[in-house]
């Protein structure tokens, strides 16, 4: 009685193991299921430039879920915008590389050059890269005989900073009384070798401004 009464504790035993592990070998196999299974991602279907537009560019591709990371575009979110880098056909399209406003580019042939700027000789701060604005001068007053003048006309910013050379629109404004991080004190404009040569000999005699359109 007692021999047979082992026997059933035994094979109670092995048939809760045998389960536990059916069980455990259930979820593995189903997990790795659930991560083969495949979604919907963009990607570029043709060369995208810096700066182009992405909107008729894009494409599908089938991934693996435990492929997908959060900087992918999944289909159902309908990326629109600019390019920041240049992308490679059949490339992901990744959320860092994408901006909602126009991408200043600097193109061949052209130079960045940087000015300072405060609050009231940059348009109230009205500016944001990729902007065309004019490039002012106004003579110092021991500059005797001297007029303002224009000194480029129609040139793009490419970045604007604050005095801490922090970037404008990402500066933290949930502190209400950091106002300096929200001021521009410098512009970068893309213009010619020789506006860029200009610009600073004007800087260097007098007062630079934007003017916008």
């Amino acid at each position: 009685m007692v021999l047979f009464k082992k026997r059933i504790f035994l094979i109670s035993i092995s048939l809760i193991l045998a389960a536990v592990l059916a069980f455990l070998q259930y979820q593995y196999f189903h997990k790795m299921t659930e991560s083969d299974k495949k979604i919907q991602v963009i990607a570029a279907f043709s060369d995208i430039k810096a700066g182009e537009k992405i909107d008729s560019k894009l494409g599908v591709k089938l991934i693996p879920q435990s492929a997908y990371v959060k900087d992918m575009y999944l289909l159902s979110e309908k990326p629109t915008g600019y390019a920041k880098v240049d992308i490679a056909a059949g490339s992901y399209v990744m959320k860092s590389m994408v901006s909602k406003d126009n991408v200043p580019v600097l193109k061949e042939g052209m130079r960045r050059v940087t000015i300072s700027v405060n609050l009231e000789s940059s348009l109230a701060g009205k500016i944001k890269p990729g902007d065309l604005v004019d490039v002012g001068w106004a003579p110092k007053s021991d500059e005797k005989g001297e007029n303002g003048a224009v000194i480029a006309n129609k040139v793009e910013i490419y970045d604007i900073v604050n005095k801490s050379g922090g970037d404008i629109k990402k500066a933290d404004k949930n502190n209400q009384y950091d106002t300096d991080s929200l001021l521009p004190a410098a512009v970068t404009l893309i213009v010619t070798p020789e506006q860029a040569i200009a610009i600073k000999e004007y800087e260097a005699k007098g007062s630079l401004f934007l003017m916008g359109y």
